[in-house]
């Protein structure tokens, strides 16, 4: 778990309580009352998106409103804010997660591309390139093997790509009353779909989906194609963090029955 925001901060954005760190996530965001701190690690990539969350049609989804510092600005020593919004993830609701995600993404489909997502090099960045091909995986022995039999299935797409929320699938809060609220915003440029489908491999693999989930996207153009690269993108991600000391290659398994489901339907 991170370190609290300094009081600093907690001022500079005006917080009227105490922070209490947030179950989920990283483990990086901390509850001041009615404001959500979290650390950011772009200035420019915070910016852009706490500006697109002012400037999106909320229809059928609730967005957090970013929360300026008492300069007026986004961001205070690496940290920004968010009014906290109601809501719980629920693992008995995916249907409607994946309604949301249709929804939110329809919202996003004119956004134009930012330039700072060509430049980014974190593991999730890094994963996304592999992914889709654009940069070599060499990752480690342990899940080469099942990266490199993911990539035989992959076969060439040309969905249109958009900015897309790339880590939607735990960030969907359902409240009595109220849209599902969107939170923590993890911009990618990939087919709308794609986010669709990373949703349902997380599902599958972390949150004890079964494959009547696949009932709700069957009729999406390339699902499981996009599903593959989903998986290629969530064992990526693994790798670059285990190269940044974290054990994280043991979660590997959890993706395999996921894989042999992949498998099955597209040999």
């Amino acid at each position: 778990m991170s370190e609290a925001p300094p009081t600093s901060v907690q001022s500079a954005f005006r917080c009227q309580k105490q922070p209490v760190p947030l179950p989920g996530g990283q483990g990086e965001a901390f509850r001041c009352g009615d404001i959500v701190l979290k650390p950011c690690r772009s200035t420019v990539e915070a910016s852009w998106v706490a500006q697109l969350h002012l400037e999106i049609q909320q229809a059928g989804f609730r967005l957090p409103r970013p929360v300026r510092t008492t300069k007026g600005d986004w961001i205070a020593e690496g940290w920004q804010a968010w009014a906290f919004v109601e809501g719980i993830h629920r693992t008995d609701r995916w249907r409607d997660v994946i309604t949301t995600c249709r929804t939110f993404h329809n919202a996003m489909r004119n956004i134009a591309r930012p330039a700072f997502l060509g430049t980014r090099g974190d593991p999730f960045s890094r994963a996304d390139r592999i992914a889709w091909s654009e940069e070599p995986a060499n990752c480690h022995p342990r899940i080469t093997p099942v990266l490199e039999h993911l990539r035989s299935l992959v076969e060439p797409t040309d969905l249109p790509s958009q900015v897309i929320h790339g880590d939607m699938s735990e960030n969907v809060l359902f409240a009595a009353d109220l849209p599902p609220a969107v939170i923590d915003f993890s911009p990618f440029w990939r087919p709308a779909d794609y986010a669709l489908a990373i949703v349902v491999v997380d599902a599958l693999d972390w949150c004890g989906a079964d494959e009547s989930i696949l009932q709700w996207v069957d009729d999406t153009p390339e699902m499981y194609q996009l599903m593959v690269r989903a998986e290629i993108f969530r064992i990526a991600i693994r790798d670059g963090f285990f190269k940044q000391g974290v054990d994280t290659l043991e979660g590997t398994n959890g993706h395999m029955q996921t894989v042999d489901m992949l498998t099955q339907r597209l040999s």
